[in-house]
C-alpha cells in the first residue's frame, strides 16, 4: 500500500516536472537579466555619488542620495535643497538627518516658518542621541526663537544635558550654540550650566 502510494506521488512529481520545465529555462533567464539590470542601476547611481543631482535622479528610490543631493544644493539653492531633503523623508520619514536638513533649508531666513521648527523637532524625536548630529543641530536650535515653543525649549534643556553628563567630549559646541544663541536661548544654557555646577566653555 505504501509503496503505490509513493509510486503515485513520484508519477505525479514527474508529470508536474516535465510539465513545467519548458518555462523553467526562459523564466530563470528573465529573473537574472532583471537582477542584473537592477544591479547595473544600483552601482550606476553610486558611481555618480560626484554629481549628487544626478545621483540622485538616476538612484530616484534611495532616500540616501537625495538626503546628499540636498546638502549639495544647501549654500546655494535652499529651494533646491528642501525639495531634495522632502523628497528623501518620502522615501526615509524616520531619518534624523533628513529632517535636520529639512529644517536648516527651511530655517535658513525665517525661523516662523512652521515647517522649520517642526523639522527641526521632528529630528530630534527621530533620533535624539545621534552623535553626528549633536553638535550641528544643537548650534542650529540654539537660533531658534524658543520663548513661544515650549517643546523646543525642553529639546535644548535636554540636549545639554545630555553632552554635560554623557558626550563632555561635545562640549565645545555648547560653547559655539551659546555665541549664536539670543538672549532667551542664552539663559536656558546658563541654567543648565549652572545646575551642573560647571563653566560654559569659551
Amino acid at each position: 500500500m505504501a509503496d503505490t502510494i509513493a509510486n503515485t506521488m513520484a508519477d505525479a512529481i514527474g508529470r508536474n516536472a516535465r510539465r513545467l520545465s519548458p518555462a523553467f529555462v526562459p523564466a530563470a533567464a528573465a529573473i537574472g537579466a532583471a537582477t542584473l539590470a537592477l544591479s547595473a542601476w544600483w552601482l550606476a547611481a553610486d558611481a555618480l555619488r560626484g554629481k549628487p543631482a544626478i545621483a540622485a535622479e538616476v538612484g530616484m528610490v534611495r532616500g540616501e542620495l537625495w538626503l546628499r543631493d540636498g546638502w549639495s544644493e544647501l549654500q546655494t539653492s535652499p529651494e533646491a535643497a528642501e525639495a531634495a531633503f522632502t523628497r528623501s523623508l518620502r522615501l526615509s520619514p524616520m531619518d534624523a538627518g533628513a529632517w535636520f536638513g529639512l529644517a536648516s533649508a527651511t530655517g535658513r531666513f525665517d525661523w516662523l516658518n512652521p515647517t522649520a521648527s517642526k523639522a527641526l523637532k521632528m529630528s530630534y524625536y527621530t533620533g535624539f542621541n545621534r552623535s553626528d548630529l549633536i553638535a550641528p543641530r544643537l548650534i542650529l536650535l540654539a537660533q531658534v526663537d524658543t520663548t513661544r515653543d515650549v517643546e523646543l525649549v525642553d529639546l535644548l534643556q535636554r540636549q545639554i544635558r545630555l553632552i554635560l553628563t554623557r558626550a563632555p567630549e561635545l562640549k565645545g559646541a555648547i560653547g559655539q550654540a551659546y555665541r549664536v544663541a539670543g538672549d532667551a536661548n542664552r539663559r536656558i544654557i546658563e541654567a543648565e550650566f549652572k545646575d551642573a555646577n560647571q563653566s560654559i566653555p569659551e
